[in-house]
């Protein structure tokens, strides 16, 4: 089989089964059914924001780098407010152990990347910047399953800001990555990157529970 041509193309590929299997959690399956819990849900938000604090914290480090001034935009791509603020609309509660634990196994990788190849944070970036777009949905789901309107202000801000352009920025984005001039070592570390990034996510949610709650009849 040939290689796929675009970098973003190659990453998608090489994230495939972990995305895949990250949708068939059960965590991920009680959100998109909107019938998860409102305590399990914001159970995953606490690791969830973890690791956009230690991921934007190294983007900031290495924005003066070509490769990340390149792709990130830290007005538009910065999320770890919007998930401190969805903590505090629905209450702090605590994840379980192991989904901190592989969040922080996965932050601990950050500042190397940071410090010796930064050009590695464009793989991590793309998979927090490709989630947008399931969020598109997910808002709708989550919003049911909490009784809301997809609003900001509800708990539901990490999936609703900014998505009256996410279609156009994301492709804007993937053409910033596309448009790259990495060296085949660079754009392997990308790659890499991208996978340990998925891994650690599969890690997370595969530890969150389900707290699904039962459909309610009309």
């Amino acid at each position: 089989m040939p290689e796929l041509g675009s970098l973003s193309d190659r990453i998608r590929a090489a994230i495939a089964p972990a995305h895949d299997t990250v949708e068939r959690t059960p965590f991920a399956v009680a959100m998109a059914s909107g019938r998860i819990d409102r305590d399990a849900y914001a159970a995953g938000l606490r690791p969830l924001l973890a690791l956009h604090e230690g991921l934007e914290a190294a983007l900031a480090a290495a924005h003066g780098t070509p490769e990340v001034a390149a792709v990130y935009d830290p007005r538009r791509m910065t999320r770890a407010p919007l998930l401190a603020a969805d903590l505090a609309a629905l209450g702090d509660v605590p994840a379980p152990p192991a989904a901190d634990a592989a969040v922080d196994r996965l932050t601990a990788e950050f500042p190397e990347w940071a410090a010796v190849r930064p050009w590695a944070l464009v793989g991590a970036l793309y998979v927090t910047e490709g989630s947008r777009m399931g969020s598109m949905l997910l808002a709708r789901s989550l919003a049911a399953a909490f009784g809301v309107r997809p609003e900001p202000g509800v708990g539901l801000d990490y999936h609703v800001a900014g998505i009256a352009t996410r279609p156009a920025d994301w492709q804007r984005f993937k053409a910033a990555v596309n448009a790259l001039p990495l060296t085949p070592a660079r754009a392997a570390d990308v790659l890499g990157a991208a996978a340990v990034t998925m891994d650690g996510l599969v890690a997370m949610y595969a530890a969150l529970p389900a707290g699904i709650v039962e459909a309610v009849s009309a």
